[in-house]
């Protein structure tokens, strides 16, 4: 139970549980398909770009994957961003807690929590290549991809 009341705090404390007034988020109409061009050749000598090892969904949200995270209180820390903006948050050997977020910008998001419970979240972020720092009322969180 001790471990249940640190996770939870933990949650509060990294804004991880929000209310749920904020507007759902928005999203852009796919692009129409375009035919290809007909009879194009590549040019010769080009060498195809290599694949990065953390692409983004097809969407370009930087989040969506799933994080894990060592806390010196709770151990490891799963945090999974899904792409239907929903957010599930567990640590080892606890319950996992599943809220919503919505992208603010290009290093923001609102954490919200869908029982209307506390006020959205705030939270910062830095996603650079395999690790994402989280970053709530001046507390941080750095996580690594999970493969």
């Amino acid at each position: 139970m001790k471990k249940i009341a640190q996770l939870i705090i933990l949650v509060m404390a990294l804004g991880l549980l929000a209310a749920c007034g904020s507007p759902a988020p928005t999203t852009s109409a796919p692009l129409a398909n375009t035919p290809a061009p007909a009879n194009t050749v590549a040019p010769a000598n080009t060498v195809a770009p290599a694949e990065t090892s953390t692409p983004e969904d097809a969407s370009g949200n930087p989040l969506v994957g799933e994080w894990e995270g060592v806390d010196a209180d709770l151990g490891t820390i799963t945090i999974e961003f899904k792409s239907d903006f929903r957010y599930e948050v567990s640590a080892e050997g606890g319950p996992t807690f599943e809220l919503t977020y919505e992208l603010v910008d290009a290093d923001t998001y609102l954490l919200i929590d869908p029982s209307g419970d506390t006020e959205p979240s705030t939270v910062d972020f830095v996603r650079s290549g395999d690790t994402l720092t989280l970053t709530e009322g001046g507390r941080t969180l750095e996580l690594t991809l999970h493969d």
